[in-house]
């Protein structure tokens, strides 16, 4: 007993040890209010401007649909330009692939070949992807069981290989659109098997979105809370949503139960969870003129609403009644709120980093609709402005926490790198992809929401701050 007692203060005093080298993050509460009374630290206070701009920041914003696989009618896969979807306002697309002419047998080796190109462009071109395979493009699918499984385990290696730029899967193979409607010959047992499978071989890292809350349901039958969430041991730890037919009607086409009060159950059910995960679709139509409007999903404030209670990270523009949201005067507003949406407000740092340690605290709120929705790493970065040589100073924080509407607060405290030469540094704030093959590239960087401070060339965002390493 005494054993396993020094053994648990010795664990103790290593994980303080540990979150002090690494710095801290003082995050706010759940309903979003800051969190108060930060330790105090002298040095030099900035506070910063947030910015209206609309601009490119990765895993979020209007997305568009692209027929990555062989397509309708086609087997060909020749004409399809990523090259473009940035300079085009893209910075995430939505991959339909078609597994339409392999219903009856193993998914050709060439196709593979083919899909694993298109991967390497969409990687080229600075953009990443949402996920779904398909047998059916409308109708009824008839695919049993059994060759789902067998192409989701032959497709587990591309998946693993190229994970860096898928944003989020979709569970796909089930039914017409590979929507989880319309499919003859599975039962619910036969779903569950299916997204289990998928979910063993798409890495951990990705989580995999479901079309309906009643396929939500199969898997968090009363939600789910935050703890689980981000427990890794957990299913809901992988689930997703998106809603491919938002404002089509009151239910958006059965993502909730078609009538009340079932549909307002399955409405709140979604509200709680959607939290944390990542939400997003399409419209497939436009809320009737006529009739009820329970949820006020008719003008321009309701519309904005309904999106950030439902914390959308992305959309397509390139399907249904966008031109309404241009017509109301809010397309730029959803241009700006899809997802995070995050802003330096205020960074205190000391002159001189006294005893060969970095000090320094750093706020920033987040003014979008949803959290980051993959794991990224936060770093402070220091540069020599002569040299340009950097050095990247990890911060023990959690982006996928940072919740719409919440303020946080970085509290570093931490030895400076070995061997930092004396002199004067800019101080610069660095959020990369958390994959290893992206972190160098700037475009897949958070961008933060500040007038001044964006590094395209780098990725970095700019405190406009220095300290002095003596």
């Amino acid at each position: 007993m005494k054993i396993a007692t020094r053994a648990y203060i010795w664990f103790s005093l290593l994980l303080i040890v540990w979150l002090t080298a690494c710095g801290t993050q003082t995050q706010g509460d759940s309903s979003g209010n800051s969190n108060p009374n930060p330790s105090p630290l002298s040095g030099k206070t900035v506070t910063y401007a947030s910015s209206d701009e609309v601009f490119l920041n990765p895993e979020r914003g209007f997305r568009i649909g692209v027929q990555f696989g062989y397509g309708i009618g086609s087997r060909s896969m020749t004409g399809l330009d990523l090259s473009g979807m940035r300079g085009r306002g893209y910075s995430m697309i939505h991959a339909y692939i078609s597994l339409e002419p392999f219903q009856n047998g193993p998914i050709a080796e060439d196709y593979l070949a083919q899909l694993r190109q298109r991967f390497a462009q969409m990687r080229q071109a600075g953009v990443k992807a949402s996920v779904r395979f398909w047998y059916a493009w409308g109708g009824t699918a008839t695919v049993p069981k059994s060759r789902i499984l067998q192409h989701i385990e032959q497709l587990g290696p591309l998946l693993k290989e190229n994970t860096d730029v898928i944003s989020v899967m979709q569970a796909g193979f089930v039914g017409a659109w590979g929507e989880w409607h319309s499919h003859s010959g599975l039962s619910d047992q036969d779903k569950r098997e299916i997204f289990q499978a998928l979910a063993r071989v798409v890495p951990q890292e990705r989580k995999i979105q479901l079309r309906y809350v009643e396929a939500l349901r199969l898997f968090a039958p009363q939600g789910f809370s935050e703890a689980q969430a981000f427990d890794a041991q957990q299913i809901a730890s992988r689930l997703g949503h998106h809603n491919d037919c938002f404002m089509v009607n009151q239910s958006d086409a059965g993502t909730y139960a078609w009538n009340d009060p079932q549909r307002t159950a399955d409405r709140n059910y979604l509200a709680e969870i959607s939290k944390y995960m990542p939400v997003g679709g399409e419209m497939c139509g436009d809320v009737p003129e006529a009739g009820s409007d329970p949820y006020n999903r008719r003008t321009p404030e309701g519309q904005l609403a309904e999106l950030a209670r439902f914390h959308w990270s992305f959309i397509a523009n390139d399907f249904g009644n966008v031109e309404r949201w241009r017509q109301w005067g809010i397309y730029d507003t959803i241009a700006r709120k899809l997802g995070y949406r995050l802003a330096l407000v205020q960074s205190v740092v000391p002159e001189v980093a006294a005893g060969g340690r970095l000090r320094l605290s750093l706020t920033l709120r987040n003014e979008g609709w949803a959290a980051p929705y993959n794991p990224r790493p936060v770093r402070i970065v220091l540069r020599n402005p002569q040299s340009g040589q950097v050095y990247a100073i990890p911060v023990n924080a959690e982006p996928r926490r940072w919740y719409a509407g919440s303020q946080q607060t970085l509290q570093v405290d931490q030895p400076l790198p070995a061997g930092i030469p004396a002199g004067s540094y800019e101080v610069l704030l660095h959020l990369p992809d958390g994959h290893p093959s992206l972190a160098a590239r700037p475009e897949y960087a958070i961008r933060l929401a500040n007038p001044g401070v964006w590094e395209a060339h780098t990725g970095y965002n700019r405190l406009n701050q220095t300290v002095r390493v003596p």
